[in-house]
């Protein structure tokens, strides 16, 4: 069994409203928080893992995390000793900053929760699951094995996992028009759309049922496994894809 020794670190750094923000770690999670704030706050944890706890103490106080600016972009730079022979580091980042930021989150082994932003948010990881909570701009996520849920978005969207579960709700404010995509090959798909969606749809799924709530107009020949038509005027765009799972559509 290898031993640990955990450190946190804090960083901070003035941030205009409207800026944009990066950050990546490869083994850890990433949770943003937007307030009404002029700056970026970073509390940082840092884990060594090693056969002793003094080396896994070394590799943790040897690792570095800081902010620094690039151009318009403020960045989170981590650096790790290596080589790392039996042993590991896991950074996670707890980051709150101003509201209206747009920003890139890339983690390969952790979890990514974004909440209360108004920006455009692409966050990508690997293994772990994505949750936003109202977020008002657009968002691209993606994950290989893990869910995806929104809570209250508002923007475009899109959304992909190979193995999990899509669960979307958009908020009452959100606009009619939208271009929705979301595609799982083994999950279902939950979305419940934003109020007087206006859209030209496709829904298709190879196992799993086809259930909406919403009126579409179809064109083409109608299956149970695969939809094609518009909802309201069309003027949006909504593509629902999965293989192995159902879709709702609210």
């Amino acid at each position: 069994m290898q031993a640990k020794y955990e450190r946190k670190a804090a960083l901070s750094e003035p941030m205009q409203s409207g800026s944009d923000f990066y950050a990546q770690t490869h083994n850890g999670s990433i949770t943003i928080k937007g307030r009404d704030v002029k700056d970026c706050n970073v509390i940082a944890t840092i884990v060594g893992h090693a056969t002793t706890e003094e080396k896994a103490r070394e590799l943790a106080e040897r690792t570095q995390v800081r902010l620094e600016r690039q151009g318009d972009k403020l960045v989170t730079i981590i650096e790790k000793p290596s080589p790392l022979v039996n042993a590991s580091i896991t950074v996670s980042l707890d980051i709150t900053l101003p509201k209206p930021t747009n920003m890139e989150l890339v983690t390969h082994n952790g979890e990514v929760e974004i909440s209360n932003i108004s920006g455009d948010i692409n966050a990508t990881t690997h293994n772990g699951q994505i949750v936003t909570r109202e977020v008002s701009g657009g968002a691209k996520l993606e994950t290989h094995n893990g869910s995806i849920e929104c809570h209250d978005i508002s923007g475009n969207i899109k959304l992909k996992t190979h193995n999990g579960e899509v669960h979307t709700r958009y908020s009452q404010s959100a606009p009619s028009v939208c271009e929705i995509s979301i595609i799982s090959h083994n999950g279902g798909i939950e979305l419940v759309a934003p109020r007087n969606l206006s859209a030209a749809v496709k829904v298709s799924t190879h196992n799993g049922s086809i259930k909406t709530d919403l009126p579409i107009k179809v064109t083409g020949e109608l299956s149970k496994h695969k939809i094609e038509g518009t909802i309201g005027a069309g003027d949006g765009k909504l593509y629902l894809e999965t293989y192995n799972g159902s879709v709702t559509i609210r």
